[in-house]
């Protein structure tokens, strides 16, 4: 694997790190983390000059394997102590640099956020909202990301696909003061809301890297790749897969899943969801309530939360992690987050006999190792 840092604004000056070690990992619906250590004593590595080329706030650091970019993103941190000669570099993806930004239109600048006269004095300035009103979930994403990079100084290299399917309306006041993060982080926790990620890429002829927005639509509100699920088989006499660890938990199970809101709205909203499957297979009753919702306004929006709490609560939660060899079958690039996966287990002290489907939620690694963690989203499992 091989570690270099560029600019963040133009994406461009890649220049590789000799760097010791480091390590990274990215997850779903947030910045992934990545790090490096460099000893700074040789000649060569003084010419590097990264108090200026790998600067905070100014720089992206990558990770990559061939062509393939685990993550890139801002450099938030420098960490130097003199005494080892020993300089340790932390970024993160590039949706954190999407909490710094304002969705907030160029015109923000010359017009009061806020009405200063006549009844409506002292709300929102409906000349500098952000409305989005029949618009697919990649269309609101793009068009939030290119408002930014509108701005002075607002430059980033993103490049956008296909808007999809889907019809939308969202609305953002200047004087919220919502980042483009946080808007982002919210529509993949509405119920009907799409999966993000920000994948970074080289540009084409490898002169720098871009960031390409992966966002849900109303056909397929799952990043997934289509295709047959990856095989991680730990039956095989060659093990290409190792370090195999499941957590199993009860603490969200429930057979009567309550939710309330409307707190934004000043009005009172309840709902209830209920199965007695749980009752059957012989566990005792036991219950939860949500009040993670209090901005949901309308009835069967917190229906379909309850409903939700009710399905995660059906069974008990598993997670299952672990390591894969990157040069073997699946090999690296061939699989990344979303992706459908089977685990393969047999005369298992523990696990029944048999194929386990699972979705990867997060991939992480080290910069001297070959082997990747491969982290599974919470599974629920009948009992």
């Amino acid at each position: 694997m091989r570690l270099f840092v560029g600019d963040l604004a133009s994406g461009r000056n890649i220049l590789p790190i000799p760097a010791r070690d480091g390590e990274w990992e990215i997850r779903r619906n947030r910045a992934g983390t990545l790090s490096c250590d460099v000893t700074l004593s040789a000649k060569a590595h003084r010419r590097l000059d990264l108090y200026q080329a790998a600067m905070p706030g100014r720089s992206y650091l990558g990770i990559a394997e061939g062509d393939f970019i685990f993550e890139a993103g801002p450099i938030w941190e420098h960490d130097y102590d003199d005494d080892t000669r020993r300089l340790r570099i932390d970024a993160e993806g590039i949706w954190s640099f999407l909490t710094r930004r304002f969705i907030m239109p160029v015109a923000a600048e010359t017009i009061a956020l806020l009405l200063q006269s006549g009844d409506d004095a002292g709300k929102p300035n409906p000349a500098v909202a952000t409305l989005f009103t029949g618009a697919t979930w990649p269309a609101i994403v793009r068009q939030i990301l290119q408002q930014g990079m509108a701005r002075a100084g607002g430059a980033l290299p993103f490049v956008f696909g296909p808007d999809g399917v889907g019809a939308h309306d969202k609305s953002y006041d200047a004087a919220s003061f919502k980042t483009q993060g946080e808007a982002f982080t919210d529509l993949t926790e509405l119920v009907d809301g799409p999966e993000i990620e920000f994948r970074g890429e080289f540009a084409p002829g490898g002169t720098g890297v871009q960031w390409r927005p992966i966002v849900g639509d109303d056909a397929q509100l799952k990043i997934a790749r289509i295709g047959a699920p990856h095989r991680f088989d730990f039956t095989t006499p060659q093990r290409t897969v190792r370090k195999l660890h499941v957590r199993r938990s009860a603490r969200d199970m429930a057979s009567e899943a309550w939710a309330t809101g409307g707190r934004q709205a000043a009005i009172a909203l309840v709902s209830r969801a209920a199965s007695d499957a749980l009752l059957k297979a012989g566990f005792p009753r036991m219950e939860s309530l949500s009040s993670a919702h209090s901005t949901v306004k309308e009835q069967a929006t917190l229906d379909a939360y309850a409903q939700d709490d009710l399905a995660l609560g059906s069974g008990l939660a598993e997670w299952w992690s672990f390591e894969t060899n990157i040069d073997r079958v699946p090999m690296v690039g061939s699989f990344t987050l979303g992706d459908y996966c089977d685990v393969v287990v047999r005369r298992n002290p523990y696990l029944p006999d048999g194929t386990h489907r699972r979705r990867i939620a997060a991939l992480s690694g080290e910069l001297r190792s070959r082997w990747v963690k491969v982290t599974t989203d919470e599974a629920v499992v009948s009992a």
